[in-house]
């Protein structure tokens, strides 16, 4: 019998609900989902579903992942809200129930699923468990007045107050770093240094002498003794960002600080103790990395005690224009500013996949400019390109193919506009580079990116 392995977390991420609860709500019940593979390569492998949704796919942003050929990078979603448990295919090859594919169901008892080679057991709970929501439609600087932001603020409220250590999931510009600066505030620790570092910026062989210090004569350059990054957090968070661009060799005694409270400095003989919350930052998936080796799964358990995914914002759509709205009337000065009507729907169309950072950066140049009609008439004449077949798929399959029809004009254009420089592509795109990167390498596969060689994907 293969060994049973089972995907839990101590906080639950989250994302989109499908139905609405009322804004004054404090919680709400569903019933939770157990999975079990039956047939496929990672036979006998559980999960639960214990949160509003929950993706099965190929990909690395899955959160049961199936290496298995015929399974799309996110294949299917598991849906929980007030009506109940749903599926929702959004797949090319499909997903089977009793030889049929369906595209969106709702699940009863016992259910056996199949995508590509790969079959799954269904299983609704007896009994339902309780997901709560915050009262506010703020954490520190995030907003969100969506169910999905309340459920999320609500465990980070719970967080806060202890002094656990904290990984913090999400793609590129969500707010990540609003999130842990948002902890520390509302920490016993909140009068303490909020350390920022961000790993994916720090040359390989500086990374050590950055995070611990070093003495004097340590290494040529050393000319006198330096505190690191964790003596500077003394009392206080440190936050590292990019956690997943950690080098291997390194990863041993970040763990050792975790477990131990104590650093030794890059030439020092003995340790210093710290006292130190770590919040750490990842847009992969961590738990991923540590099953194929590429991160230690000792150090991911030390990280996630507790484990919050910040869902992108292209689901959670009713937060667009919110957000938007407190950052032009900060840039303006004005309670009350706002936008047109015609430039609130390509706010609110817009698919936004440098989230809120482009977000944030379109916003500014309004409150310069005026409207940036450019971008979103490219945008929106892909969204309502032609193809009336669109209407008759299921919402995630029309939205994947408007997305991927977007990437496939905006991103050559943007690339373009570089001059081939990814990098530089990836600055007037308003996302991160490795983001980028991977975006091309989608879109391209076979093609090396231009100006260098493609780097693994990491960073936020």
């Amino acid at each position: 019998m293969a060994e049973e392995k089972v995907h839990t977390s101590d906080v639950p991420p989250v994302s989109e609900l499908t139905q609405t609860v009322a804004a004054s709500a404090s919680a709400f019940r569903v019933r939770a989902v157990s999975l079990r593979i039956l047939k496929g390569s990672e036979q006998g492998i559980t999960a639960r579903v214990d949160r509003p949704l929950f993706i099965i796919g190929s990909g690395q942003t899955a959160d049961l992942r199936i290496s298995d050929p015929g399974v799309s990078r996110e294949h299917l979603r598991i849906l929980l809200d007030l009506s109940g448990a749903r599926l929702q295919d959004t797949s090319k090859n499909g997903t089977y129930i009793g030889g049929m594919r369906v595209r969106d169901a709702t699940l009863s008892q016992d259910t056996a699923i199949t995508i590509g080679g790969t079959t799954i057991q269904i299983s609704i709970e007896p009994e339902s468990i309780e997901l709560p929501l915050s009262e506010a439609d703020r954490f520190g600087d995030a907003i969100g007045s969506s169910t999905v932001m309340r459920h999320m603020f609500a465990n980070l409220e719970r967080i806060a107050g202890s002094d656990l250590t904290v990984l913090i999931e999400g793609e590129s510009g969500v707010g990540k770093d609003l999130l842990a600066r948002g902890i520390h505030q509302r920490s016993p620790r909140y009068d303490g240094p909020f350390v920022v570092v961000d790993c994916g910026a720090i040359p390989a062989n500086l990374v050590e002498s950055e995070l611990f210090g070093h003495e004097r004569g340590a290494f040529t350059g050393a000319t006198e003794s330096r505190r690191g990054m964790f003596e500077e957090a003394d009392g206080g968070t440190i936050f590292l960002d990019e956690i997943g661009e950690l080098p291997l060799d390194l990863q041993p005694k970040l763990l050792r600080a975790l477990e131990q409270r104590e650093i030794r400095r890059v030439g020092a003989r003995a340790p210093k103790p710290v006292n130190v919350r770590v919040i750490a930052a990842t847009n992969r998936r961590l738990a991923e990395g540590a099953r194929t080796g590429e991160f230690r799964t000792d150090l991911y358990y030390r990280l996630a005690v507790a484990r919050v995914t910040v869902p992108p914002l292209r689901d959670r759509t009713e937060d667009i224009l919110p957000i938007a709205r407190v950052i032009l009337r900060a840039l303006r000065g004005d309670p009350n500013a706002d936008f047109p009507a015609d430039f609130s729907s390509m706010l609110a169309a817009y698919p936004w996949p440098g989230n809120v950072r482009e977000l944030r950066n379109v916003v500014e140049r309004y409150a310069v400019f005026g409207s940036e009609r450019g971008l979103f008439d490219r945008a929106s004449a892909v969204a309502r390109s032609a193809d009336d077949d669109l209407a008759s798929l299921t919402y995630h399959e029309a939205r994947k193919i408007v997305l991927d029809r977007f990437e496939e004009q905006y991103l050559p254009r943007v690339l373009e506009r570089a001059s081939g420089v990814m990098s530089r592509a990836a600055e007037l795109a308003g996302v991160a580079r490795p983001s980028f990167y991977r975006m091309m390498a989608r879109l391209r596969p076979s093609d090396p990116p231009p100006g260098g060689t493609m780097p693994p994907p990491g960073g936020m």
